[in-house]
C-alpha cells in the first residue's frame, strides 16, 4: 500500500509541474491578445522551425493530438503569426510558417521566455537538469510502450 500511495504522489507531482508551468507561461508571456501557451508556442517554432514545419511534425515534437494543435494553430493564424504553404503534389501535407509579424515580434518573446526559463530552472544544478530529463525519457517511453499496448489488445480483441 505505501508504494502505491507513492506511485499516486509522484503522478499527481507530474500534474502539479504542469499546471504551475502553464500558470507561469501565462503570468510571464501573455501578450495583448495572445495566451502565455500561444505565446510559448510561437517561441518553439521560431527557435525550432524557423522556415517551417509540418502539423504532424509539430505533434510529435510536443506530443499533443493534431485537433489541439490545429485550434492552436487556427487562432494564430487569425493573428496573423503563422501562416501555412500547401504541398503542390499533396494539398493534405501543409507547412507551418512564421510569418512577418512573428519574425518581428520574436525577439521579444524569446527574451521574454528566455527570463522566464533561466528563473524557473535557477533550482536546479546541472546533474539535476540532466536526471529529469533522464526521467522524462523513461516515463515518456513508458507511456509510448502503453499505449502500444493497449492499441495490441484493442486489435486482439476485435478479431
Amino acid at each position: 500500500m505505501e508504494e502505491s500511495f507513492r506511485t499516486e504522489d509522484l503522478l499527481f507531482m507530474v500534474k502539479r509541474l504542469s499546471l504551475n508551468m502553464t500558470a507561469q507561461l501565462e503570468l510571464n508571456l501573455k501578450n495583448k491578445d495572445m495566451t502565455g501557451v500561444q505565446v510559448y508556442f510561437l517561441v518553439y517554432i521560431l527557435r525550432h522551425h524557423p522556415q517551417g514545419t509540418y502539423l504532424t511534425e509539430l505533434c510529435r515534437e510536443i506530443g499533443v493530438s493534431k485537433s489541439t494543435l490545429s485550434a492552436l494553430i487556427k487562432k494564430l493564424r487569425e493573428k496573423g503569426y503563422l501562416h501555412f504553404h500547401e504541398d503542390p503534389d499533396d494539398v493534405r501535407k501543409k507547412k507551418v510558417l512564421p510569418t512577418e509579424k512573428l519574425l518581428a515580434e520574436g525577439d521579444g518573446f524569446i527574451r521574454k521566455a528566455d527570463e522566464m526559463e533561466k528563473e524557473i530552472c535557477s533550482v536546479l544544478n546541472g546533474r539535476e537538469r540532466a536526471q529529469f530529463m533522464d526521467l522524462e525519457e523513461k516515463l515518456l517511453t513508458q507511456f509510448v510502450r502503453m499505449e502500444q499496448n493497449e492499441k495490441n489488445r484493442q486489435e486482439v480483441y476485435l478479431q
